[in-house]
């Protein structure tokens, strides 16, 4: 089986939810896991947004994460589920909703999946978890979860504690900066081009990264294979300086490589919160999930660039 794919379950595998599944990490993971042969539910709250994931492979439910009866309906006869619903589009200046959608959503999903017999859930989390560190990150390294970071934390804590031998499975993944053509690398670019972006203090700090379509075999592993109360480091294992990843990614469109700000600076522009992730070292080691039989299909984040942004940057305009 080539590296990054997943072998396909048994014919009789029963379906898996997806919530979030119209996001940029949820329509991936919706996409791997019909790759792999399960059947996919993917939920969404908007009607627009059932082409997303009918694309993807999955039938597409329109409920709220938020709405227990629902929810229960949505994972009936399912055999898993995966939580990546984060950061509603229509609602992104809630926190309160934001939180929800989070960590009550996963609350709602857990009491589902208890009442109607699912027996594994994954709850899709972020590496901003963890302290700024300059020794290798694990799975076991202090966390310090600030902003977001601090939802996903609750959240991982909420599916953790209901964690029940022979009952209910849940385990949790991390991932590191998730690149593809949207989210935060498609605002890298465009800053990067129009000369806006900036790295925090020289950008020396190393960070850790994953493609987007090996963050979606990374779940499937991980809801096949994952040990009962486990978390998993979702990276490629080749941290990177941020200066040098924006510099390699100036490079690959033809501009000058980003210039630097203070932390001050930083923190007036982007907020506190925010300048502190930004200039965070986080170089983690995905040794836990290799051992599921995890491995990249693309090793580093500097090989996977050249296609990604030919794919991205829009083709030229004709010749009068």
């Amino acid at each position: 089986m080539p590296t990054g794919e997943i072998s396909p379950p048994a014919p009789s595998q029963p379906p898996v939810l997806v919530t979030g599944a119209a996001g940029f990490l949820g329509r991936e993971i919706v996409r791997a896991l019909a790759r792999a042969g399960y059947p996919v539910r993917g939920l969404v709250r908007r009607a627009e947004q059932v082409p997303t994931v009918a694309a993807a492979g999955g039938l597409p439910l329109v409920a709220d994460v938020l709405d227990l009866p629902a929810i229960r309906n949505a994972v009936a006869g399912c055999g898993g589920i995966v939580h990546v619903a984060a950061n509603p589009t229509d609602r992104p200046n809630d926190p309160g909703f934001v939180r929800g959608v989070r960590v009550a959503g996963t609350e709602n999903l857990v009491r589902a999946a208890l009442d109607t017999g699912v027996r594994r859930i994954v709850v899709g989390s972020g590496y901003w978890v963890y302290a700024s560190r300059h020794d290798t990150i694990t799975e076991e390294s202090p966390v310090e979860p600030r902003g977001e970071s601090q939802n996903n934390f609750d959240a991982e804590r909420a599916g953790l504690g209901a964690n029940t031998a022979g009952k209910l499975d849940v385990m949790v993944v991390r991932p590191g900066m998730v690149y593809g053509d949207g989210s935060w690398f498609r605002g890298v670019v465009d800053g990067i081009s129009d000369g806006s972006y900036r790295v925090i203090d020289g950008g020396s700090n190393p960070w850790s990264f994953v493609s987007l379509a090996d963050a979606g075999t990374g779940f499937v592993t991980v809801l096949r294979n994952g040990s009962a109360g486990g978390v998993y480091n979702l990276v490629d294992g080749h941290p990177v300086a941020w200066r040098e990843f924006a510099g390699q990614v100036a490079r690959r469109l033809g501009r000058p490589p980003p210039s630097s700000v203070s932390m001050r600076e930083a923190e007036r522009q982007y907020g506190p919160v925010v300048a502190h992730h930004l200039a965070a070292a986080r170089a983690a080691t995905p040794r836990k999930l290799q051992q599921l039989g995890w491995h990249p299909s693309c090793p580093e984040v500097t090989a996977g660039l050249d296609p990604l942004i030919a794919a991205m940057r829009p083709p030229p305009r004709p010749s009068s």
